[in-house]
């Protein structure tokens, strides 16, 4: 087997993690043409089919299960070589901090950088709202924050906290839709909601269950875009209770549709460097004090 290079491994992995050509196309900002030659002649290389092709996307075959796990581990590998030779350019003018976290994360914590980083001179911090950042980046994050209970042994793991979701709407909505506080009438009421490939985040699963497999009235691939379509009044909407409570909008029940827990991962070799260590606890401490204030909001009405 010759000329198989890295590329077309990260090519397979970005097809198996997205499920159709287009997606893992936009990922990773190529054409899907030529991802579905790099498969065709990954396949051929090999001597394996990878995929079935279907109507409704690739689906891994059982030989492409099984490799796309060691297929994970060049990724995580080869990420985390790039990142460790980072870290020992110590003549570098700013050391880079990355964190890799959702959609919901970069809204909440792009807001924060004055505490996340004043008096921290030299560091040059980068978020990505990338939820498959880890296993299909060429280059790995330093703490990575989500909803998934991180399984990777070379991480250490830190709990955040649990949180809820809830349905919401703003005020104007509820002014021409008065029955939606009563969640018998869920059912019939305007919601937006995800598609795409964040339509297997939490939020997606809880909205699918209230209306019984009828489709919602906005569909988006963007966690900001559905807020703001909240904020306009159009549509109800499930968000997490830390973003919900602070957007000026109008919880409508007392009692959680759905609960997860928030996690951060995180590099050991984070303790050699000073600064970025500092930037880490201060990551840790914004999002308790933003869950701990969200609690209280929740509990009491106000903070």
């Amino acid at each position: 087997m010759k000329n198989m290079d890295w590329n077309s491994i990260r090519i397979f992995l970005a097809v198996a993690e997205q499920g159709s050509l287009s997606a893992a196309a936009q990922v990773l900002l190529v054409s899907q043409p030529t991802i579905g030659r790099q498969i065709s002649r990954l396949e051929d290389q090999l001597g394996l089919r990878l995929f079935d092709r279907r109507q409704t996307g690739y689906e891994l075959t059982e030989e492409g299960k099984r490799l796309v796990t060691e297929a994970q581990a060049m990724a995580r590998g080869a990420a985390d070589f790039k990142r460790a030779v980072d870290f020992e350019k110590s003549a570098a003018p700013l050391q880079v901090f990355r964190i890799t976290l959702g959609e919901w994360g970069l809204h909440f914590l792009s807001g924060k950088m004055e505490a996340v980083v004043a008096g921290v001179d030299g560091v040059r911090l980068e978020l990505y709202a990338d939820d498959a950042f880890w296993d299909l980046g060429m280059n790995s994050a330093d703490i990575a924050i989500g909803n998934q209970v991180p399984k990777r042994s070379h991480l250490i793991t830190q709990k955040l906290g649990e949180r809820s979701f809830y349905a919401y709407a703003s005020e104007s909505y509820l002014r021409s839709h008065p029955d939606a506080v009563n969640a018998d009438s869920w059912d019939r009421q305007v919601w937006a909601g995800y598609c795409g490939s964040r339509a297997r985040l939490k939020s997606a699963q809880v909205l699918s269950e209230i209306l019984a497999g009828n489709e919602c009235s906005f569909a988006v691939n963007s966690s900001v875009a559905l807020l703001k379509i909240l904020l306009s009044g159009r549509a109800m909407g499930v968000l997490p209770d830390w973003i919900g409570e602070h957007e000026n909008l109008i919880r409508l029940s007392d009692r959680p549709l759905a609960r997860n827990t928030s996690w951060m991962s995180f590099h050991e070799r984070l303790k050699l460097r000073p600064k970025l260590s500092e930037v880490k606890r201060r990551i840790v401490g914004i999002y308790k004090s933003r869950y701990e204030l969200t609690d209280r909001i929740v509990v009491t009405g106000g903070p």
